[in-house]
């Protein structure tokens, strides 16, 4: 009897192992692709928003979309301040419910006196589960813009910002105050 020279049949495979093998690269290719979907999903939705709570000086909120495929909505808070305006906020967003914890409170407070208050005093201040994260004075311009960026812990529960001057009266009534896009994100460290 000839012999193939290795000692022996060689083996052959079935044709239902190259089905199998490729059956299995096909279901590692989906759990990799399904792993890489959740990692940007959860890189896009890693910012938590501010929500008026329904306590204090009600907001006027509005929403601004920019971009195109991958959209962009920022969020404006803004109010008219007499004398002093306080509101409560609760931080949502879809990452929450995913155990999110952020580390950063972003936004950016714009602030504006009428012209001849420029020698009233704005106060502000930011409390973040009740404890204060910033604040300040402000005096002698007619426009300000603060950066509202506080390190946290632990992404909140609540959060307040409080606002007074020293008018409201007939020569200086109120001013405005705009909070552009209020929100809790997660940042890296360093």
């Amino acid at each position: 009897m000839p012999s193939d020279g290795a000692g022996g049949a060689g083996k052959r495979k079935a044709p239902g192992d190259a089905a199998s093998a490729g059956c299995l690269i096909s279901v590692l290719l989906a759990g990799v692709l399904i792993v890489a979907g959740l990692a940007v999903w959860n890189f896009v939705t890693h910012d938590l928003h501010l929500t008026y709570a329904g306590r204090g000086s009600t907001p006027v909120s509005r929403a601004e979309v920019s971009g195109g495929k991958f959209s962009v909505t920022r969020r404006y808070l803004t109010w008219d301040v007499r004398r002093r305006a306080e509101s409560g906020f609760r931080v949502e967003g879809p990452a929450r419910d995913s155990g999110f914890e952020g580390n950063e409170l972003h936004g950016v407070l714009s602030l504006s006196v009428p012209r001849g208050c420029v020698d009233r005093r704005i106060r502000w201040e930011v409390r973040v589960d009740g404890a204060r994260a910033g604040g300040g004075s402000l005096r002698w311009l007619r426009a300000y813009t603060v950066q509202t960026d506080f390190a946290l812990h632990r992404t909140p529960d609540a959060v307040a910002i409080t606002m007074s001057w020293d008018g409201g009266d007939a020569a200086c009534p109120s001013f405005s105050a705009e909070w552009e896009d209020p929100r809790v994100e997660r940042l890296p460290i360093g």
